[in-house]
């Protein structure tokens, strides 16, 4: 069979249910992901990368030689426009770049370097003033600098901090769908560069609905925190789980191919029953699809593996559907397992 021709008979077993796109936002006020099915409501794509985002890549040394280099040029400035002209406030430049992108000590420590040119500068352009009065400005322009200091670096640590809990899940502190939706296109440019198998898993808690109508929803946010340490404690620090919407969970297994996906949905499953049925009696159902080729989208790749999770819901609950692309579909319910090309 030619690639044309299993690219098409993967396509076709997705398009029994209609295709519906949906966009919407979360309750938070979040605009989700727009995509197709059912359960494909996800995330926002993310925005390109900037100038912050370049100079956070480079390294530590290279950002300091850089900070450095302002300051001479500041410096230089300074000495050829006289004292008449104040420059002062040019010197918090480097002093804020080397807080923000390298750390509060080398903010400090330009800090410092600034008033000693400074005071120097102030002395060869001919000013004369008592040891009292330059050891003064000296302390005030450097208590200002690391009072700047330590305001910056209190921005930095709540951007930080903002920017974790924007791609964490509220609720169950793995990824939201923001970050799901970022690491799968990562992910996928891998694929294509690389040919490394990728699985993506769409994972459903089977009688949720009934755990929170019954026993309220405090129990429901309850159950949900214990399912989703149940897929961590059972992922490598190269896969990744994310919460999707309401009981839905995304799963992306790098390197993961054919023959190794069933053991790893199977353990996932294993690890959520066993964790869910005897407090609540709740099941999950699995929908899986191994990429051994790139796909056309993320979009596409969410909509294969959600498909299978509801021709699972289908079939009757608490299965594991697993299906390749292109080409061959495998389908697995609890130990059992069996495979058709």
């Amino acid at each position: 069979m030619s690639e044309s021709e299993q690219r098409a008979e993967a396509t076709a077993g997705m398009s029994e249910r209609p295709e519906v796109p949906v966009s919407a936002s979360t309750p938070g006020g979040d605009p989700e992901w727009s995509g197709w099915g059912r359960s494909a409501a996800l995330m926002p794509h993310g925005i390109g990368a900037g100038l912050d985002e370049a100079l956070s890549r480079q390294s530590p040394s290279t950002l300091l030689a850089l900070a450095l280099l302002l300051v001479g040029g500041i410096a230089s400035v300074d000495y050829l426009t006289g004292v008449e002209l104040n420059l002062s406030i040019f010197y918090l430049v480097p002093v804020i770049f080397a807080t923000w992108f390298i750390s509060r000590v080398a903010g400090s420590s330009l800090a410092l370097l600034s008033v000693v040119l400074w005071a120097s500068l102030d002395a060869l352009g001919g000013t004369t003033y008592s040891l009292f009065i330059i050891t003064w400005n000296a302390a005030v322009r450097l208590g200002l600098f690391l009072i700047v200091t330590q305001l910056v670096n209190v921005m930095k640590r709540s951007r930080i901090r903002e920017a974790e809990l924007a791609r964490t899940d509220a609720l169950t502190g793995v990824a939201n769908g923001r970050s799901f939706s970022d690491r799968a296109r990562f992910e996928l440019a891998s694929l294509r560069r690389n040919r490394h198998p990728l699985t993506m898993a769409y994972v459903d808690l089977d009688r949720f609905k009934h755990v929170n109508d019954t026993l309220g929803h405090t129990e429901g946010d309850r159950l949900l925190r214990a399912a989703a340490s149940a897929i961590q404690s059972r992922l490598r620090s190269t896969d990744m789980v994310a919460r999707l919407g309401g009981d839905e969970f995304g799963i992306l297994f790098p390197d993961t191919d054919a023959e190794a996906a069933p053991g790893v949905l199977a353990a996932v499953r294993e690890a959520v029953t066993d964790t869910l049925d005897g407090s609540w009696d709740v099941d999950c159902t699995i929908g899986a699809m191994t990429f051994e080729m790139a796909p056309e989208s993320v979009d596409f790749m969410v909509r294969a593996a959600d498909e299978l999770m509801y021709r699972g819901k289908r079939a009757g609950r608490g299965r594991i559907e697993h299906s390749v692309w292109p080409g061959r579909r495998n389908v697995q319910t609890g130990s059992e397992a069996s495979a058709t090309c």
